[in-house]
């Protein structure tokens, strides 16, 4: 795979386009989203994922650099999606990840609604609310929202959340007992007579042995 020493550097200062000039097309394709994706978020809600975009730009150069490694090691790496895989697994993704998709999908709609309409809509009642202030508020409400739920999200990977109570077992209902029975009058007690003893059986005398006549007698 010999490629110009002078183009690789170029492309690798443009995360994914390195990779793709040395034909990884899917792993450019996904630092290219990934870089996109932070830098879009860092213009648009927080600048926090200007940090975000160094770290894919980092990776995205120096790995253009390990794929020629491991290329003339003769050992070349096989072309996929970063975080997901390959196209084939992406597309398995997609429908059991079909809820979280929708919320990503109608997060943006709010979003895009918020800039276009909803924002200018705000901007008298908090001029009259914070003054000066109202601007910098509203414009920092979305980052305040996406700052939110990123801390709920690593709250609830990292377990930190209440565990949640067991629901009590349904008890047995009691067993119903029977009520005593009262007893009966003596008057109305029959004249139950006692058994009689049984009478001893007659014990018959043993018979004889009989006596062989051809056996002597004995002195």
């Amino acid at each position: 795979m010999k490629k110009n020493a002078l183009l690789t550097f170029l492309f690798a200062l443009i995360p994914g386009a390195g990779q793709m000039y040395y034909g990884y097309m899917q792993r450019g394709l996904s630092l290219i989203s990934l870089f996109s994706l932070s830098f879009g978020l860092a213009y648009t809600v927080t600048e926090m994922f200007l940090v975000f975009c160094a770290i894919v730009w980092m990776y995205s150069f120096f790995d253009v650099y390990d794929l020629l490694r491991c290329a003339n090691a003769g050992q070349p790496r096989q072309d996929g999606l970063m975080l997901i895989g390959s196209v084939e697994e992406l597309k398995r993704a997609i429908p059991r990840n079909g809820k979280l998709l929708g919320w990503i999908l109608i997060g943006l709609g709010i979003y895009g609604l918020y800039e276009l309409i909803v924002r200018d809509l705000l901007f008298p009642l908090f001029r009259m609310l914070f003054g000066d202030m109202a601007w910098g508020i509203l414009h920092n409400i979305p980052g305040i929202v996406v700052s939110v739920l990123f801390i709920t999200a690593g709250v609830w990977l990292l377990g930190l959340r209440p565990p949640q109570k067991a629901a009590p077992e349904p008890e047995a209902p009691p067993y119903p007992q029977a009520e005593p029975v009262p007893p009966m009058p003596d008057d109305l007690m029959p004249d139950i007579e006692p058994p009689a003893a049984p009478e001893p059986m007659a014990t018959e005398p043993a018979a004889p042995e009989a006596v062989d006549p051809t056996e002597p007698p004995l002195e």
